[in-house]
């Protein structure tokens, strides 16, 4: 009933959902940030025989700008290729990937010479909003935002770990064209411990500080955030050891 609702209220703001392959992107120095461009899937599948496999990836970085776009080939269905990005604004953001013909998952790795990260990305979707309903969702935003609140369109729970010798930040996209307001709640042991509204821009990023929105009680705390956002957004979790952002990091998504 709840999916029927959603997709009724979608069809009445004008919403256009556009279907997307999209991945996180995060550089550090000394940290190289690749896509890893496969095609494992054509291997067992009738496509094995394919030639020619074209692929466009596109980086935006936090603010939503186009930071780069690179194109390659695949040569067959064994074929693999590195996409490497460069530091770009903030340092972190999305890519998407362009391949109509490449069905497989493809990956994100983190790598500093000696160790390595690496997940998959997702094959969903960004939200595009026409004009009118933009303007609307910018007026309750504007009346909301005093209040530490948002239009509360889409909710995501995810449980988070911080304290002294490691801790987790959470990078959030956000996959729609308009200004989107994300709050998030952690609880702990059932009580509230922090609430923040985080506004990210159109198709833009933020990473978000587990420890500064609710500080650690111990030297492993972990926590419930439940985050609300006004338009369709999705989020990796980056964990980190002492020396936060700027020592080894690992890279994962969530369901």
């Amino acid at each position: 009933m709840l999916r029927r609702v959603r997709t009724w209220t979608r069809g009445l703001l004008g919403v256009q959902r556009d279907p997307t392959y999209y991945l996180p992107w995060l550089t550090r120095p000394g940290l190289d940030c690749v896509v890893l461009l496969n095609n494992i899937e054509s291997r067992f599948t009738t496509g094995r025989e394919g030639r020619g496999l074209d692929a466009t990836v596109t980086q935006f970085d936090a603010e939503g700008r186009v930071a780069s776009e690179q194109r390659t080939t695949l040569t067959d269905s064994t074929d693999a290729r590195e996409v490497r990005l460069a530091p770009a604004g903030a340092g972190y953001g999305f890519v998407t990937v362009d391949a109509p013909r490449i069905k497989s998952d493809l990956y994100v790795a983190l790598a500093d010479g000696q160790t390595y990260t690496a997940t998959h990305g997702r094959q969903e979707f960004v939200e595009q909003y026409p004009p009118w309903t933009r303007a609307i969702l910018a007026v309750a935003g504007t009346l909301l935002a005093p209040l530490g609140h948002t239009v509360p369109a889409f909710a995501r729970d995810q449980y988070v770990y911080h304290g002294a010798d490691s801790r987790s930040h959470l990078l959030v996209l956000n996959l729609s064209n308009v200004v989107n307001r994300v709050r998030v709640v952690a609880e702990r042991n059932g009580a509230r411990v922090g609430a923040r509204l985080v506004r990210i821009p159109p198709r833009g990023a933020r990473l978000v500080d587990v420890d500064s929105l609710a500080p650690a009680a111990g030297p492993l705390t972990v926590d419930q955030l439940r985050l609300t956002g006004n338009a369709w957004f999705n989020l990796y979790l980056v964990g980190a050891g002492t020396r936060n952002l700027e020592g080894a990091l690992s890279l994962m998504h969530v369901k």
